[in-house]
């Protein structure tokens, strides 16, 4: 079972965190509570989850689903944000009829191989030299406003697992998946997003029916934490829109 917060009482959203991050990175969100009931869990091989083996994208929605079940939760808003997101897009494949409406934030449908190694190259080399350096370098790339690193910086926890994660999304496309899509769907980027450049909301938008979109000015890849009332009050919005 996964490691998870269960904060409010309400509409049932789950928040999804990104690659080497955990739960707490959701805690800018958590006056959402004050409506709705917030589902935070740690993925597999993050933060205090305990089960390491068999990482993939399949089994990170699977664990989440199992999860939504042992809860008796029927139906939910899905919120996933980075690796997060496509951890999202999963488990709409897999169990649709659990996913009221999507928010994916700061993500994609498609991790092209070639342009995922050199990066995966990168994070192998800082994960052997410390933990500290690949949190500092994820920190760097995160963010527009640099102030918000030490804000964001208990949000991360570096484990063995952390490569086996960062290969899970690689090669997988979702763009096939997209025009299937009933729920209604949010899709917010940041207009200084160095990990998932904005110009996958507009590539992804134009396969979704029933999708909005925002992009988040003067804001890098961590947009939860950097627009913290922005990304709250959208989540706000599209929630009330789509009741």
């Amino acid at each position: 079972m996964l490691n998870y917060t269960d904060l409010g009482s309400g509409v049932p959203i789950v928040f999804i965190h990104g690659l080497g991050s955990r739960k707490e990175a959701w805690k800018p969100q958590y006056e959402l509570s004050n409506q709705h009931r917030l589902i935070i869990p740690d993925l597999r091989g993050h933060g205090e989850t305990e089960l390491n083996d068999d990482i993939s994208i399949k089994n990170f929605a699977l664990d989440i689903i199992h999860l939504l079940e042992h809860l008796d939760i029927s139906e939910a808003y899905i919120c996933g944000l980075s690796l997060g997101g496509i951890v999202a897009q999963e488990l709409y494949k897999q169990r649709k009829d659990l996913v009221k409406g999507l928010i994916l934030a700061n993500t994609t449908s498609y991790i092209p191989p070639l342009f995922a190694y050199s990066i995966i190259e990168e994070s192998y080399r800082l994960h052997n030299e410390s933990d500290e350096e690949l949190i500092e370098h994820i920190l760097d790339r995160g963010f527009y406003d640099s102030s918000h690193k030490k804000e964001a910086k208990d949000s991360f926890l570096i484990r063995d697992t952390y490569m086996e994660s960062a290969m899970s999304g690689i090669g997988l496309n979702y763009f096939a998946y997209l025009p299937f899509i009933s729920a209604p769907v949010l899709l917010i980027g940041s207009s200084h997003d160095k990990v998932t450049p904005a110009f996958n909301v507009p590539m992804m938008e134009m396969f979704i029916y029933n999708a909005t979109s925002v992009i988040l000015d003067k804001t890098g890849h961590l947009s939860n934490i950097e627009q913290k009332d922005k990304f709250n009050s959208l989540v706000e919005s599209f929630i009330e829109n789509n009741k």
